[in-house]
């Protein structure tokens, strides 16, 4: 008896042994392929990626400018993508409602939304920063913030602010200019998205 359990006993250990060996599971991706010239090549797509020169600046004084831009682009940027967003769930919104009252009301009670979450926000911003964030309305929309007061609120509206854009010496009218006047800002914003800054 003592022999049979001797033997039971040293199978079930080789046997634990036996099934002890770990199974590899290999890491790794599916990729789609392409089959060119007998060769199958992975297809990989890669996010755009930017290669800017140093700026180089010829005072302290530009290079600190060019800090304060950074830090206001920073800043407003992020109100220039919710007015993006907001503005096109409006215009879903207004299709609901093609003209009349209705529409007003609608367009009014959006308003008001965002008047009781970014008023306080947006009042503390400077003359540059709301300067630059009419500019990034502008790009983010491809409308100007003039025209876009004008389409929701009307024409006397529209006027009347840009009277009062006028007075800080500002324009609502003001357009953005990627490869001229404002690429500075697109270089910066194409920065931040892609998170060097």
């Amino acid at each position: 008896m003592k022999r049979l359990i001797t033997s039971i006993s040293i199978v079930l250990y080789f046997s634990l042994l036996a099934n002890a060996q770990q199974i590899k599971v290999e890491q790794g991706y599916v990729l789609p392929g392409i089959i060119v010239d007998g060769d199958t090549l992975a297809l990989v797509k890669l996010p755009k990626v930017y290669v800017f020169p140093t700026l180089k600046f010829s005072s302290r004084e530009d290079y600190l400018r060019y800090r304060r831009l950074v830090r206001d682009v920073k800043k407003v940027y992020p109100y220039a993508q919710i007015a993006r967003k907001t503005f096109i769930e409006m215009q879903i919104g207004m299709q609901s409602y093609p003209e009349g009252n209705k529409r007003k009301k609608y367009i009014k009670q959006k308003e008001d939304e965002l008047m009781k979450v970014y008023a306080a926000e947006l009042k503390d911003l400077t003359i540059r920063q709301g300067r630059i964030l009419i500019k990034l309305v502008d790009r983010e929309l491809n409308y100007t913030s003039y025209e876009i007061i004008k389409e929701l609120r009307g024409g006397f509206q529209a006027t009347m602010w840009q009277g009062v854009a006028r007075v800080f010496g500002e324009s609502l009218k003001s357009e953005y200019d990627a490869k001229g006047e404002d690429a500075l800002i697109e270089r910066i914003i194409i920065m931040i998205e892609q998170g060097v800054l």
